[in-house]
C-alpha cells in the first residue's frame, strides 16, 4: 500500500513537539517525504501501548482529582485547625478552592512545552511526588497560612502542569479517536475524587458522627466536629500522600509520548479516508487546501475581537455556579440536616458526573455546535439556582440538584476549548483557552466571595439568587454570541 498525503490538521496538532524529530528524520533518509508502512502486527502492538498509555493516564488524572475532594474533606480539616488556632473560620478554609484553581489554570498553557523540554515522563513524576509530597507536609502543619499556602500551590502548580499531558500522549496513538482519549482520561479526574472522598469518610469519620461543637460566626452558630473526628486528619493526609504516590509510579511507568510514531502512522490508521477527530470536516481548510480560510493571525487581534470578550464574560457568569457548589456542597448540606455520610456519597457521585460527562457533551458540540449546547446549559443552571433555595432539607432534591449542576459544569469545561479552537484558529485558539482558564479560576473566587460576604447577611437563599442574575447574563449573552467570526476585516 503506497501512503497517501497527509492531513494537514493532523501534522499541526504535534508539529511543535515533533518538528525537531521531523526534521533529523528527513536528513535521515534524505527525503522528507518518505513514510513508513506498519504491518498489522506492529499496528496491533502500538495499539496495545496506547491502551496502557490510557490507563496510566487514568491514573494520573485519578491524583490529579483532588481538585474535587476539597470541598468533602474540609469540614474535617476546619475543625482540626480550629483546634489549633480559635481565630479559624469555616470562610477562612473555603478560600482554598478558589485559590487552588487560579493556581492550576494559571499554568496549564505552559505544560505542554515544558515537558517538551525535560521529557513527559520527568515532568510527570516530578509533580506526582510534589503533590504526594505536599500531602505528607500538610499532616504536620498547624499553621492556617502555611496549610493554605501548601495545599493551593503546592498541589494547583504541578496539578495544572501535567494535566494535557497524558491526553496528548493518548492523542498520538489514537489520533483518529481523540474524544474517546480525552474522556477516558479525564473520566480518571472525576472517579479519583469519587474514590478518594469514601476513603477520607472512611478514615476521617467512620461513625458518621455529626458537628456538634458550636462556635458564634459572622454572628451565626457554625458547628464543627469533635475530636474523636478531626484526630485523624493527618493520618488521613498521610494516606493520601501514599496513595497519590504509588499512583505516580503507575502513571511514570505506563504513559509514554512516542515520538516515533509522526505522522506516516497517522496516515496509514487513516488509509487516507478517515479523518481526524474534533473537526469539522465539511468546512476545514485542512481538506481543502485549496480554500482561503482567515483565522485569526495575533493574540492582539483576538483580544479586540467580540467573540473574545463575550467568552470572557460567558465563562465568569456561567462557571459560577457549579464552583460555588463543589466548594461549599458539604457546608451547605449540613445548615439542611443531611448527614456526613449521604453528603460522602453526595460529594462522590456528583464529581464523576462532572469529569463522566464531558465526553457527551462533546459528542452533543460535534451535532449541534457550542451556541445551542451552551443555551441548553445555561437554561438548566437557571432553573437549577432558582430552585435550590427552595429544597427545605430534601436530600433526594439536592442530590438530583447538584449532580445536575456538576453535568452541566462537565459540558461547559468540554466545550470551551474547542469553541476557542473553532474561532481563533489552530494558532491564537490555545492561547486564548488558557486564558479563559484563569477567568474559571476568577469566577471560583468570585463565587467564594458571595459566599464569605453575603451567606452571614443574607443567607445561602440570597446568595444563590445573586448567582441566578450571573446565570441569566451568561444565558442573554449566550443568545447573541456568534461562533463565526470574519477576520479578513481589519
Amino acid at each position: 500500500m503506497k501512503p497517501q498525503a497527509v492531513p494537514q490538521s493532523v501534522a499541526q496538532s504535534d508539529h511543535e513537539l515533533d518538528k525537531h524529530h521531523h526534521e533529523s528524520q528527513a536528513d535521515e533518509h534524505g527525503d522528507e517525504h518518505h513514510f513508513k508502512e506498519y504491518s498489522p502486527k506492529e499496528l496491533h502492538s502500538i495499539k496495545i501501548q496506547g491502551f496502557v498509555c490510557l490507563l496510566g493516564g487514568i491514573a494520573l488524572h485519578f491524583v490529579l482529582g483532588t481538585f474535587y475532594l476539597w470541598g468533602g474533606i474540609s469540614p474535617y480539616v476546619g475543625a482540626y485547625m480550629k483546634d489549633k488556632d480559635p481565630s479559624v473560620t469555616q470562610s477562612t478554609l473555603q478560600i482554598v478552592f478558589p485559590i487552588l484553581g487560579i493556581a492550576t489554570n494559571s499554568v496549564l498553557s505552559f505544560g505542554v512545552k515544558l515537558a517538551q523540554r525535560i521529557g513527559f515522563k520527568t515532568m510527570i513524576a516530578g509533580a506526582g511526588f510534589l503533590i504526594s509530597l505536599a500531602f505528607l507536609i500538610l499532616s504536620f502543619i498547624n499553621n492556617i497560612y502555611g496549610f493554605i499556602f501548601i495545599y493551593c500551590f503546592m498541589i494547583g502548580i504541578p496539578s495544572g502542569l501535567v494535566y494535557m499531558l497524558p491526553i496528548i500522549c493518548g492523542w498520538k496513538y489514537f489520533p483518529f479517536n481523540r474524544g474517546m482519549v480525552s474522556g477516558l482520561i479525564i473520566a480518571g479526574y472525576g472517579f479519583g475524587a469519587f474514590t478518594f472522598n469514601f476513603i477520607c469518610k472512611a478514615i476521617c469519620n467512620p461513625n458518621n458522627e455529626e458537628p456538634e461543637i458550636p462556635f458564634e460566626e459572622d454572628g451565626k452558630t457554625k458547628k464543627y466536629f469533635s475530636k474523636d473526628v478531626f484526630e485523624n486528619v493527618p493520618f488521613m493526609f498521610q494516606m493520601l500522600a501514599l496513595s497519590y504516590f504509588l499512583l505516580t509510579i503507575i502513571a511514570t511507568l505506563l504513559v509514554k509520548y512516542p515520538r516515533d510514531l509522526n505522522l506516516e502512522y497517522q496516515q496509514v490508521l487513516g488509509e487516507g479516508n478517515k479523518k481526524p477527530s474534533g473537526i469539522n470536516h465539511e468546512k476545514s481548510v485542512d481538506y481543502h487546501p485549496t480554500v482561503m480560510h482567515a483565522e485569526c493571525e495575533t493574540l492582539a487581534q483576538g483580544m479586540k475581537s467580540r467573540p473574545f470578550w463575550f467568552l470572557i464574560v460567558m465563562v465568569l457568569c456561567s462557571i459560577i455556579f457549579g464552583m460555588l457548589m463543589a466548594n461549599c456542597y458539604k457546608v451547605f448540606g449540613q445548615t439542611l440536616g443531611i448527614d456526613d455520610a449521604s453528603l460522602t456519597v453526595l460529594g462522590s457521585v456528583q464529581s464523576v458526573c462532572n469529569g463522566g460527562s464531558r465526553f457527551g457533551w462533546a459528542v452533543l458540540f460535534d451535532k449541534i455546535g457550542f451556541k445551542k449546547v451552551y443555551l441548553i446549559i445555561a437554561v438548566i443552571n437557571l432553573i437549577c439556582t432558582a430552585a435550590i433555595g427552595y429544597i427545605d432539607g430534601s436530600f433526594a432534591g439536592y442530590f438530583i440538584i447538584l449532580c445536575i449542576t456538576m453535568c452541566c459544569e462537565g459540558g461547559l469545561f468540554s466545550c470551551y476549548p474547542a469553541v476557542s479552537a473553532k474561532i481563533f484558529g489552530h494558532k491564537v485558539g490555545p492561547i486564548i483557552y488558557g486564558g479563559l482558564f484563569f477567568v474559571i479560576g476568577l469566577s471560583n473566587m468570585l463565587g467564594y466571595l458571595l459566599y464569605k460576604f453575603g451567606e452571614p447577611k443574607i443567607g445561602y437563599g440570597g446568595v444563590f439568587w445573586i448567582v441566578f442574575g450571573f446565570c441569566c447574563v451568561a444565558f442573554i449573552l449566550g443568545i447573541f454570541f456568534k461562533e463565526e467570526h470574519d477576520w479578513k476585516k481589519k
